[in-house]
């Protein structure tokens, strides 16, 4: 088949969900498919040479003006090109699609959730407030009502049956054209020759010693993956006893987050010598490698790729109910599920949990399997259920072309790896 993805910056190094399109365009073409990427820019070697590039020219001073000029402008691309494509698949921000697949959810679900940060209801009222009335907030939004509009009649694939609720809740999208297909990820991305030295070294350039307990946090948003209550959990323990001794955590962050008010707060705490901050990191395979478990207490993430990263590496979780990941968890087998970051009985407890050292080998094992299994080729194959049934659509009402050889919009696939505005064909 012939599909088109539209995203505007495809760059791995960006984020889990630039880190998806890359993935899904070079699985789409493993499987004999013809890709276009419309978009702004992609980084070079970040897809197979044999992908197309259809370039999207973006201007505007502000963010949100940058990105209705990427929505309009991917609008007219895909207008320019009616009938080249068996089906084309949106993801954030752009509505001219035959099927979304919103990986960051909605943002009324976003704001719903953000909202439970705060412990005072008049501050979440507030927060709400303020973020629905700002113009960026707003943007988006608009955007959101032209992707969902009962007009256009798109399958919109959820990534996880919290983002599916949200999609009737906010949206009021029929069920009818709702898929659940949960997140992907390459489970070989973090694997390496020689696990156990990757994971001595790497505990000597953290000082950790070999039977510490050692936790691991990775986010960008560390007020929204909920770090705050972690390290409120940390705390606890200490203040209960339960630090001391073979039964202590350390727990290792990683994320290129504002690190200022969560170093005071590691002091407030007196989490000095048990929490490491230490910002980006550039090789976080070693980190997956060098931890027992990973936590992720979030506030809100449709369905987070790191945590399925992490099950691959054999890592048993601690996540939330507010996590579209934590749907595949069964509590106790690979790791813990808790209702919200707020639940600080249950974080604990859970955190207590994964200093029993056999009972962690056992969720290590059930966490492996359940990592490998979110592979490409089962996701793929929902997607291209999908797209077969647009294809079919679009041949029966005749908006299809007939099939054509494969081409490339550009001549020279390097093409699209232009970084300028003014490297691109204008619209």
């Amino acid at each position: 088949m012939r599909i088109a993805l539209n995203y505007r910056n495809i760059d791995p190094s960006r984020g889990g969900a630039e880190t998806y399109v890359a993935d899904l365009t070079r699985s789409l073409i493993q499987r004999g498919h013809e890709v276009t990427l419309v978009a702004e820019f992609v980084k070079p070697g970040a897809v197979p040479k044999e992908a197309a590039f259809l370039p999207v020219l973006v201007h505007g001073w502000s963010r949100s003006a940058k990105i209705w000029s990427f929505a309009q402008n991917s609008q007219t691309v895909f207008e320019a090109s009616e009938g080249q494509f068996d089906a084309t698949m949106g993801f954030i921000n752009t509505w001219h699609h035959d099927v979304i697949i919103p990986q960051g959810g909605l943002r009324a679900g976003s704001r719903l959730h953000n909202a439970e940060r705060f412990d005072s209801p008049l501050k979440r009222r507030i927060y709400k407030f303020l973020k629905s009335a700002s113009l960026t907030e707003w943007q988006y939004d608009r955007i959101e009502r032209l992707q969902y509009a009962p007009s256009r009649k798109a399958r919109v694939v959820a990534v996880s049956h919290l983002v599916s609720g949200h999609l009737q809740r906010f949206r009021n999208v029929p069920p009818s054209q709702i898929h659940v297909v949960y997140n992907a990820i390459d489970p070989g991305r973090f694997a390496v020759s020689d696990p156990l030295k990757v994971r001595a070294l790497t505990r000597q350039k953290y000082g950790l010693a070999d039977d510490t307990h050692v936790g691991l946090f990775v986010g960008h948003n560390f007020w929204l993956k909920g770090l705050a209550p972690l390290l409120e959990a940390l705390a606890s323990r200490q203040r209960q006893g339960l630090g001391q001794g073979d039964p202590s955590i350390t727990l290792l962050v990683s994320g290129g987050g504002k690190l200022g008010p969560f170093c005071k707060m590691v002091k407030r705490l007196g989490l000095a010598q048990s929490v490491q901050l230490l910002g980006f990191t550039p090789d976080v395979k070693a980190l997956f490698h060098a931890a027992d478990f990973f936590v992720s207490p979030t506030y809100y993430d449709p369905c987070s790729l790191v945590v399925m990263e992490a099950l691959a590496c054999s890592l048993p979780v601690i996540t939330t109910g507010c996590n579209g990941a934590g749907e595949l968890i069964t509590h106790g087998r690979e790791g813990f599920l808790i209702p919200t970051p707020n639940h600080q009985a249950e974080l604990v407890s859970a955190l207590n949990a994964m200093t029993d050292r056999n009972a962690r080998r056992q969720m290590a094992l059930a966490a492996h399997e359940l990592g490998m299994a979110q592979t490409f080729d089962a996701h793929v194959g929902h997607l291209e259920q999908i797209f077969a049934a647009v294809a079919a659509d679009k041949y029966q009402s005749g908006s299809r072309n007939p099939p054509q050889a494969k081409h490339f919009i550009n001549p020279q696939p390097t093409s699209m790896t232009q970084s300028t505005e003014s490297e691109r064909a204008p619209l």
